[in-house]
């Protein structure tokens, strides 16, 4: 069970809890394998950091992918504006020059505009997605410690089976 993902774990506890044997004359008290239990509980817990690692990464790479754009829309810029002073020094038609260069600028800058928002938008999705996981994962952590420590007052202890002590 050591390569299994935080689902798995919680699959694990599901089947945990659906082959638990039920008290007589009681639907919802049952027997669980306690340790089983806890071994998948302890699993989630080493798991959880992982996937905040990964939503970390994300995060990160969304900087290196935003500094990119930038550095691209910086080279862009460079380039228009570099294209718009040989074009004003080598040229009789200085307004001609000057309309080009500013439509190349501004089409950069509209690039980068468009390349920044679809990485935020990937960014974004991405880590949606993984929100939606950690809160899933986290919701059925929750249910099943509420289904453990449920209070157990609606049954007497003397109508519990006793078992055999082995040695």
């Amino acid at each position: 069970m050591a390569d299994l993902m935080v689902d798995d774990y919680l699959d694990a506890m599901d089947e945990i809890l659906d082959k638990a044997q039920s008290f007589p004359l009681s639907s919802k008290k049952s027997l669980v394998d306690v340790d089983q239990l806890r071994e998948c509980i302890d699993h989630i817990r080493m798991n959880i950091p992982n996937e905040m690692k990964q939503a970390k990464k994300i995060v990160l790479e969304r900087k290196s992918i935003i500094d990119e754009a930038n550095r691209q829309a910086e080279e862009i810029i460079n380039r228009a504006e570099s294209r718009k002073n040989t074009l004003i020094a080598e040229n009789e038609i200085t307004r001609a020059a000057q309309a080009k260069a500013a439509e190349i600028e501004k089409q950069a800058l509209m690039k980068a505009k468009a390349v920044k928002s679809a990485a935020d938008e990937y960014i974004v999705d991405t880590l949606s997605k993984a929100e939606e996981t950690l809160t899933a994962s986290i919701t059925a952590i929750k249910r099943t410690k509420g289904t453990i420590k449920a209070p157990r007052t609606s049954m007497p202890m003397q109508n519990i089976p006793q078992q055999p002590v082995q040695r």
